[in-house]
Parts: structure tokens; C-alpha cells; sequence
């Protein structure tokens, strides 16, 4: 029998091949290689069907993209799909496609024939691709050496490191306005719902209404190139699981059709006699994570099939400063008065909500959480405890989910009436019944499982044992004893084209609060500084929410004039205390609410034991996973030492200048802070705002939770 080349052979021989492709040296296609000509049209698509989708599409181009093209980023990989694009504009737009940029990703592990067909494309197209290559290395070779295989490479790093990096810098580069995908509704069941245009993302996606009959017809009637992989049958004897498609030596017969499968009736594709089952590659990926799949099946079931995702990131991943976490900004709110009701009226089961639930209920329903449209049912909230990442790999700190102690006859499908303070909030679509696993979720998300750690506490002693996950509807905003505002409401405050600067914080802001936002505020040019304060449940010792709206207020009102670049806005957000973890969750709330740049200060949400004292975290380790992943998010961390006072000099400066230049350094312990307090004795003006001050000694005791 003869087999497939094997996965290395492949690899290394792409390799070879990859040399300074597409950069220096030109692509040599052989005979073999060469575009496939018209067989006979054999797809069931009819011409009144065909014609309709291209007017479908011309109507979509024309609405949204600039007739000079300028701006206009398509994001091709060579597929069908892409090329036909590339044909339409080039048919019926030939000044668009001329002003617009294609961009194409060489991940230096594409088949051989993906860049033979690219080649032919941009030939008989005469539009060549912007081409970029993961940073810093143009060959198979040099990306080994200083990545690593493919193979041991994390999935998640892999897609970033070799499409998703990459394509930021070529629509950085493109200073790209509108994207333009590729996208179907048909190419997988994921993909049921797309719209042609994404407002909010500013994408259009105008083959989104063709289905893969309707390509492979436009691509025989008008000679379309295509990647000659797909003129291969793969015949077996028995059926081989799809996530063992990918190994050396299978026991399979490889056999060239001389024209693309679709061209074949059944009789040809599977051959005489007849195997068991035939394989063929309907999509072309990456040579490790691609596999051929039965002809009936949709392109993207060989995608991604030993990593359990059905996207490599570029259109759930590729991110730029300032857009929300995935894209769009969700909004879950229900708008038409009658539909709530309806939604309320078909629940079976009612959740009153504590605190901690409707501040994420509200995060959910805004999208300050976003690109979550719900509680996260079990695949999403074991994705994210084990690997910080959601199933389709983009980044989430922590879980969110809805806790129950009991959920007696309730099961999937039905619908849940939440409610917070006697209200109706929201109704949710229970997707996902589960009992999670605590000790799990408390080792990954806060690195222990001492009782000693806030969070651990609240999971053996509040936190309920059942989890609910499923999409929410919008009834009303839950409300809060202070005033907070949404994503939308913040960005709508913010100037177009600055730079936002988020600070976050649980605890009243004092001077040296105060000098270090200055202090950012003036490091990043013309910014504007989003003070953005989280005031919902929090740990024991901390200031209660409402007294700490009211500090905020105060101060807000006293330095308005001088420091009118500044934005106050309050979350309601349960602290976690879970360190670099929360780190990267408050990286991406802020993110939803327009931040480019977020601050992170020393131990940012870092606990102690209530036994020893004990730091959980080190002091910089959320500085350094913020550090880590803010390319991926699209958020540059900033961060700065302590500010100390320095009592000669009458101002406040780094801990390390401080210290190289032998300043006597004032000194005030929170503990001693809040005696002084209680106790009526003065507090320094260095230390603290007179107006916070004042505030805090009018509550008293119940000041502190």
C-alpha cells in the first residue's frame, strides 16, 4: 500500500523549500503543480443560484469598501474561497482591488502546493500579496531553532507566534480600516450565524452567503486557481480517526485524480473496487494540523483536529489597541419590551442573585467580559482553569460561572429567570450542568488550595457546587448602590485617536496613589488616565464599596480642573485575589472599556495568608504574566516601583531613586494608617487627600467589610 508523506519528511522538505520563499527567491512550479483547467462542471449550484451570490456579493463590496481600496485588508490563505474572491474583485472591481492590500501569512509550515497555488494566483490576478513571516526568522530552520517543533510547541503559542503576531504587524503596517475575510456560513457548524458585515469589528465578510457548491462552480466555470492537494484520494481499508490522519505509514492508498475531487463522480474518487472509506483534503491549513476528510464532510472538520478548536486565531485572536477582547463589544441587553417578556414568561426556574453574581451578570451583559455572551458552560470554564485560554484559544484570566447548591430538576435547555434584589436581570439558556472540581479550580486559578487564600475559602464555604452555564438575555441592568458605567457609556466619554491609560484599584486613593498616575499619564504623551476602580465584593479588611465611591467622588471633584485628561468610571467586579491570573482578567475588562494601556503596580491583586502573613504571589509576577501576554492582547502594561515621599525634598519619587541617592523615606503602615483613624489622631498630608480622609473618619467601623 502506499502511504502519504510522512509528517517530517514533509516538514523538512517544506523547509528546504521555505528558503527566503516570497522574500527572496521566486517559487519554481512544476508541471505537475501547475492550475487545474475545466473538467466538467459538475456542481448542483445553478446558474441563476451562482449569479445570485455574486450580485449578493458586488452589492457588499460596494456598500462597504472605499473605491480606491485604500485601507481595505483581505486576509488570504489561499483557500477556495480566497481565490474566488480575488477573482470577483478582480472581474467586477478591478480599482478596489488594485488600491487594497491581500495579506497572506507564510507560517513556514504550509503544504508545498498552498504557495504553488498562491503563486498562480497572484499571476493571473496581478495582485501581489503582502507576505509576512513569524518574527525574526524566514525559514523552517530558523524558526525551530528559535521557537521550537511544532509538535511541542503549545497550540495557543504556535498560532500566535506564526499567524496571529504576524498578521497584527501586516495590518499595522496596512494601517487597516475594514477587513475583509474569506468567512462562510457554511464552512462549519460554528459558523451557522455570520454576518456579512461586523459593524463593530469593521469587517466584511462577502462570501459569507456562498456555500462550497457555489465555489467549486465558480471556480470551474472561470478557471479559478486551486490548490492541486485537493486532486488526491486517500483510500483505506477501514476508517482512520481523524486525529490519527497526521502520523507516517498509513495504511492508505494515495491516488491522483489528474483534477480536483469535485470534478470526480463517487465511482471515480473511490476507484475499483470500492474501499471501505476515501479521504480528500477539502481545506489546507498548516501540514501538522491539517488532515484530509470524507468528501460529504465540511472543509473545516481536518482543521485543528488534535487541538479541539476550529480556528487558528486570526479572526478570534488578531487584536489592535484599543478594540474590545475579541473583536466586538457584546451587548446581551434584549431591546424590544415584548421579547423580554416572553423570555420571563418562558422560564421554569428562578436564581435571586448574591452581590458577587450580578456584578459578573453585569460584566456579562455589557461586555465588560467579552467575547463571553454567558456563564461559561464546562468546555469553556475547564479551558480556561487548565490553560487560562477559552476553547477557541483566546486569553480569559479566570473563570466565570454561575454557582448553584442545588439544581434539582433543572436540565439543559431549560430557561432561568435571574433576579437581583427582588428584579428581574437577566434569563438564561441553561447549556451546561456541571459540578466542577474545586480543588482543581483552586490550585490552576490561585496556585493553592490553603484555606488561608480568600478565594479558596469562599470556594469550600460560599461558593456552590453545581455550575450553570449558558447565554444570557438582558431584561435590566442590575443596579448597585453606586453609580457604574459600561463599556459603551466609558468609550463614548473617550477622544478618538488617544491613547487611554486604566488604572485599577480596590482601596481609596491616597497621594501616592495619586503621583504615580500622574506620573503615567505624563509617560504615555497625550493620554487620558481612566481611573477605573472595582467596587464590588472584595476581601475582608478592604474598604466597603459604597464608602470608597463616595473617597473617589471627592478626589474627582478636587483635581477635575488641574487634570481634566483624567476619567473616573466605577465596575462592579468581585476581587479574586488570584494575582497574575487577575492581572490578565483586568487587562482584558479594561480592554473592553477602551484601555491601550493598563497600569500594574507591585503585587497587583495579591493576598496574604490570614495565619502567616505571607504573600501568595511574588511582588512583580503579575507585572511579568501582564508583560507576557499584553502583545497578544493589545494592551502595554505599564508599570512602575512604589512611589515613597521624601520628607527634604517635599516630594514624592521611585522607591529606587530613593534609594541611590540616600533619601530618608516617610513612612506610613496601612495598619497604622487606619488606627490613626479610629483613633481621631492627624494624618499626614503627605500621606493622604484631606477629603478622603475626612470620608473615611465619618464612616467609621463600617467603613471596613
Amino acid at each position: 500500500m502506499a502511504s502519504v508523506q510522512t509528517l517530517p519528511a514533509l516538514l523538512r522538505g517544506a523547509g528546504q523549500a521555505h528558503k527566503a520563499r516570497f522574500f527572496k527567491t521566486q517559487l519554481g512550479a512544476s508541471s505537475a503543480l501547475l492550475s487545474c483547467r475545466v473538467g466538467r462542471f459538475s456542481s448542483s449550484s445553478s446558474s441563476s443560484d451562482l449569479q445570485q451570490k455574486v450580485d449578493d456579493f458586488r452589492r457588499a463590496v460596494e456598500k462597504h469598501l472605499p473605491a480606491d481600496g485604500k485601507r481595505a485588508v483581505f486576509a488570504t490563505a489561499w483557500l477556495a474561497t480566497d481565490n474566488v474572491f480575488v477573482a470577483l474583485m478582480r472581474e467586477h472591481f478591478p480599482e478596489v482591488l488594485k488600491g487594497m492590500n491581500l495579506v497572506a501569512i507564510d507560517t513556514l509550515h504550509l503544504f508545498p502546493t498552498t504557495l504553488e497555488c498562491a503563486k498562480l494566483v497572484e499571476e493571473k490576478y496581478g495582485k501581489k500579496a503582502l507576505w509576512k513571516a513569524p518574527n525574526g526568522v524566514i525559514t523552517l530552520d530558523e524558526f525551530i531553532a528559535k521557537y521550537g517543533d511544532c509538535e511541542e510547541l503549545d497550540s495557543a503559542d504556535f498560532d500566535f507566534i506564526s499567524k496571529v503576531e504576524p498578521f497584527q504587524r501586516a495590518l499595522t503596517e496596512c494601517e487597516k480600516d475594514v477587513l475583509i475575510t474569506g468567512r462562510r456560513m457554511d464552512q462549519a457548524a460554528q459558523r451557522i450565524s455570520l454576518d456579512v458585515w461586523e459593524d463593530g469589528k469593521r469587517t466584511l465578510n462577502p462570501m459569507a452567503g456562498f456555500s462550497w457548491k457555489d465555489i467549486t462552480a465558480y471556480v470551474d466555470k472561470y478557471d479559478v486557481p486551486v490548490n492541486t492537494g485537493h486532486n488526491f484520494a486517500y483510500r483505506c481499508d477501514a476508517p482512520i480517526e481523524a486525529t490519527q490522519r497526521h502520523l507516517p505509514n498509513l495504511p492508505w492508498k494515495k491516488v491522483d485524480l489528474g483534477k480536483p475531487f469535485w470534478r470526480c463522480s463517487e465511482a471515480e474518487i473511490k476507484g475499483t473496487p470500492p474501499p471501505t472509506v476515501t479521504y480528500v483534503f477539502k481545506s489546507f491549513g498548516d501540514v501538522h494540523t491539517t488532515v484530509p476528510v470524507e468528501p460529504h464532510e465540511f472543509e473545516r472538520t481536518g482543521r485543528f483536529v488534535r487541538q479541539g478548536k476550529t480556528e487558528c486565531g486570526i479572526h478570534t485572536r488578531t487584536t489592535s489597541a484599543g478594540a474590545p477582547h475579541g473583536g466586538n463589544l457584546v451587548d446581551l441587553m434584549v431591546k424590544d419590551p415584548a421579547q423580554a417578556k416572553a423570555l420571563v414568561s418562558a422560564a421554569v426556574q428562578t436564581v435571586e442573585l448574591n452581590e458577587r453574581q450580578a456584578c459578573d451578570v453585569f460584566c456579562l451583559l455589557h461586555g465588560a467580559f467579552s467575547p463571553l455572551t454567558g456563564f461559561m458552560d464546562e468546555k469553556q470554564y475547564t479551558a480556561v482553569v487548565k490553560d487560562m485560554r477559552l476553547p477557541e484559544k483566546q486569553l480569559f484570566g479566570l473563570p466565570v460561572t454561575l454557582d448553584l447548591q442545588k439544581v434539582d430538576g433543572l436540565k439543559v435547555g431549560d430557561k432561568v429567570l435571574l433576579k437581583y434584589k427582588g428584579e428581574d436581570v437577566a434569563v438564561m439558556e441553561a447549556s451546561s450542568i456541571y459540578k466542577p472540581n474545586k480543588v482543581v479550580e483552586a490550585m490552576e486559578c490561585y496556585k493553592t488550595s490553603s484555606l488561608e487564600h480568600p478565594s479558596v475559602e469562599a470556594l469550600v464555604a460560599d461558593i456552590g457546587n453545581f455550575y450553570v452555564g449558558g447565554r444570557l438575555h438582558g431584561i435590566s441592568s442590575p443596579k448597585f448602590p453606586y453609580k457604574v458605567q459600561t463599556p459603551a457609556e466609558v468609550r463614548a466619554t473617550l477622544p478618538a485617536g488617544k491613547d487611554v491609560v486604566a488604572f485599577q484599584n480596590r482601596n481609596p486613593i491616597h497621594k501616592a496613589h495619586f503621583e504615580l498616575l500622574k506620573c503615567a499619564q505624563k509617560d504615555v504623551k497625550d493620554s487620558i488616565l481612566l481611573v477605573h476602580p472595582t467596587c464590588g465584593p472584595t476581601q475582608p479588611g478592604d474598604i466597603d464599596g459604597v464608602v470608597r465611591i463616595s473617597t473617589y467622588e471627592a478626589l474627582k471633584k478636587e483635581t477635575e480642573q488641574e487634570y481634566p485628561m483624567f476619567r473616573w468610571a466605577y465596575l462592579p467586579y468581585s476581587m479574586k485575589m488570584a494575582g497574575p491570573r487577575e492581572a490578565i482578567q483586568h487587562m482584558i475588562i479594561r480592554k473592553n472599556y477602551g484601555a491601550t494601556h493598563f497600569i500594574i503596580g507591585r503585587d497587583m491583586a495579591g493576598t496574604k495568608s490570614t495565619v502567616t502573613g505571607d504573600d501568595f504571589y511574588g511582588a512583580y509576577d503579575a507585572q511579568e504574566t501582564g508583560k507576557k501576554f499584553s502583545a497578544e492582547l493589545g494592551v502595554t502594561v505599564t508599570h512602575y516601583e512604589n512611589m515613597v515621599y521624601v520628607d527634604s525634598e517635599s516630594c514624592y519619587v521611585q522607591e529606587s531613586e530613593a534609594k541611590a541617592k540616600g533619601y530618608k523615606v516617610a513612612k506610613l503602615s496601612g495598619t497604622e494608617f487606619r488606627r490613626k483613624l479610629r483613633a481621631g489622631e492627624d494624618i499626614p498630608e503627605w500621606f493622604a487627600f484631606k477629603s478622603v480622609v475626612d470620608i473615611l473618619r465619618k464612616a467609621g467601623d463600617s467603613a471596613f467589610i
